[in-house]
């Protein structure tokens, strides 16, 4: 019995499709308070260069900026050890409820030109961050979650149909118990002559 709840709970939680907050989006980012300077985040992109630089004032995520931002500032000009986050981060940020299924995530996503995407709870909470490669791989966990999917339903459905079949056939005994369903088996009606006729 309680492998049979085991099989139940994970066959349901196959069902169940992905959430946004369950990839991984504790890593591939670093957060600073938004008068950060810019030379004190150059150490850690260094070893780092693909992480985003998240700038946070209080309890909410103001903006971005990548290592790309801080090449293209300092090309024009920009002097790192004075200059803060704050003034050459990108604000276009898209915020995404983390118990949001990822298939209404990513249609957001693709829908909404954004330079970033945070992930936050009901409260506004910052939770993560969703890279572009937290993007490739929701897209293919979702894919594989719509595949298994499938797979079970049709699964389901075979057993269902193989249950009732089952249920029909014991039906049948029983009533071919109770009834019989030889012919031989019962008793044959003597036939009645038909009268005589005399000339």
């Amino acid at each position: 019995m309680l492998g049979n709840q085991y099989v139940l709970l994970a066959t349901r939680l196959a069902m169940e499709e992905p959430v946004v907050s369950d990839m991984s989006i504790t890593d591939e980012h670093i957060v600073v308070a938004s008068k950060t300077k810019v030379s004190e985040i150059c150490a850690e992109l260094s070893k780092n260069p693909d992480h985003a630089i998240l700038v946070k004032k209080g309890s909410e995520i103001l903006g971005v900026v990548t290592a790309r931002d801080i090449f293209r500032h300092m090309s024009e000009g920009l002097n790192a050890t004075k200059v803060k986050v704050d003034k050459i981060m990108r604000t276009n940020v898209l915020s995404v409820i983390g118990n949001t299924p990822l298939s209404k995530a990513l249609e957001i996503m693709s829908d909404t030109p954004t330079d970033a995407v945070i992930v936050v709870d009901e409260n506004n909470e910052f939770l993560g961050y969703f890279s572009v490669n937290d993007y490739r791989d929701a897209t293919r966990r979702l894919e594989a979650h719509l595949l298994m999917a499938s797979r079970l339903s049709r699964s389901r459905k075979a057993i269902a149909q193989v249950r009732i079949e089952k249920e029909e056939e014991e039906e049948g005994d029983l009533l071919d118990l109770l009834l019989g369903n030889e012919i031989e088996d019962e008793e044959e009606i003597p036939e009645i002559p038909s009268m005589i006729m005399l000339d």
